[in-house]
């Protein structure tokens, strides 16, 4: 490299009687010369050195060992072993974690799921009665086919039929009940009846008739009545029933409820000898036994069933039997006497 202009020449020898310092120009005593060179050293400037750069080795790389076919192969395989191996260890890892996540998820939901599961049962069952009910109800394989009708003496069973069969057709669960009481209404004999489905298609009336338990007075004949005072036939004798005397009273006072209550209380060894019952008030009931003129004083419905008990001893009796008059209107003391004891 082509040293600056100034640079050639050499330097100027040291004063004599002082030694150079080491390393430093010594300075010239002309002031011209040393004027010139501070205005090069100005004027010029000074490069610095540039460092070498150090040569790089080239990496060195080992050379593969030289291999069969065979052996590449099997190093192949065993290489494609443990790459399968990883990979199915991945996917293992990812499986249970997964497992563990659906686990963590299902533990968390468990109520909600069973809230939701007891809402679908719940649903369920609702949707299948519903669905039964409506083949129930709309259903024509449910209509009413067959009516029977069990219980009857003296009605009679094919008239009974044939006022309820204007409902046949209707499906079991649409029966008018109201029009069935309005049909068996007109038949005075039933007192009292009950409605049984059968599915698919039978309905069965049972009935229970009116059982007449004395007579009335009607002009020259008599009516038979129930217990309700229900009118069941009229004919020219009593028969075996025990004659209702309650004057002009209706079958709805308390005189004639009172002298019901009375029959019905009766054994029937003694009802079958009793001709008449009287009642002018409800507390008032006598008998008159048939067959005799004796009278049983029996006062109020009240007791009926002691009082009934009490009758049938004092009948046994060999004292009573010549006494017109029987009182059991107290039927823990029961008498029997002449007429006046009655009072």
């Amino acid at each position: 490299m082509k040293r600056p202009e100034g640079f050639d020449r050499p330097a100027d020898p040291p004063p004599q009687g002082k030694p150079a310092r080491k390393g430093r120009t010594p300075r010239s005593t002309t002031p011209t010369q040393s004027h010139s060179r501070e205005a090069e050293k100005r004027a010029t400037p000074v490069a610095k050195p540039v460092k070498p750069v150090k040569p790089v080795k080239p990496v060195e790389f080992a050379q593969p060992e030289n291999l069969s076919k065979r052996e590449l192969r099997q190093q192949a395989r065993e290489d494609a072993a443990i790459i399968a191996a990883a990979a199915n260890s991945t996917k293992n890892q990812a499986r249970a974690h997964r497992r563990l996540e659906r686990a963590e998820a299902r533990r968390f939901t468990r109520s909600s799921r069973r809230r939701r599961a007891a809402w679908f049962t719940v649903g369920g069952i609702f949707a299948l009665l519903l669905g039964v009910l409506a083949i129930a109800i709309f259903s024509p394989l449910l209509a009413l086919r067959t009516i029977t009708v069990d219980g009857t003496k003296k009605v009679s069973a094919a008239d009974v039929r044939s006022a309820v069969s204007d409902q046949l057709g209707t499906p079991l669960a649409l029966l008018d009940t109201t029009k069935i009481r309005h049909d068996l209404e007109r038949f005075t004999l039933i007192r009292s009846y009950v409605t049984q489905v059968v599915p698919p298609n039978t309905l069965i009336i049972r009935i229970v008739e009116r059982q007449p338990i004395a007579v009335v007075a009607d002009g020259a004949g008599f009516d038979q009545v129930d217990a309700a005072g229900v009118v069941l036939s009229t004919s020219t004798g009593r028969g075996t029933f025990p004659v209702i005397d309650v004057g002009s009273r209706k079958p709805t006072s308390p005189a004639f409820r009172s002298a019901v209550q009375v029959l019905l209380s009766m054994p029937p060894s003694v009802l079958s000898r009793i001709q008449t019952v009287t009642a002018t008030t409800a507390d008032d009931v006598r008998l008159r036994l048939s067959g005799s003129k004796r009278i049983v004083v029996w006062g109020s419905a009240s007791g009926s069933v002691q009082k009934a008990n009490s009758l049938a001893l004092m009948l046994k009796q060999a004292n009573c039997r010549s006494q017109p008059v029987i009182d059991v209107s107290a039927p823990r003391a029961p008498i029997c006497g002449p007429e006046h004891s009655s009072n």
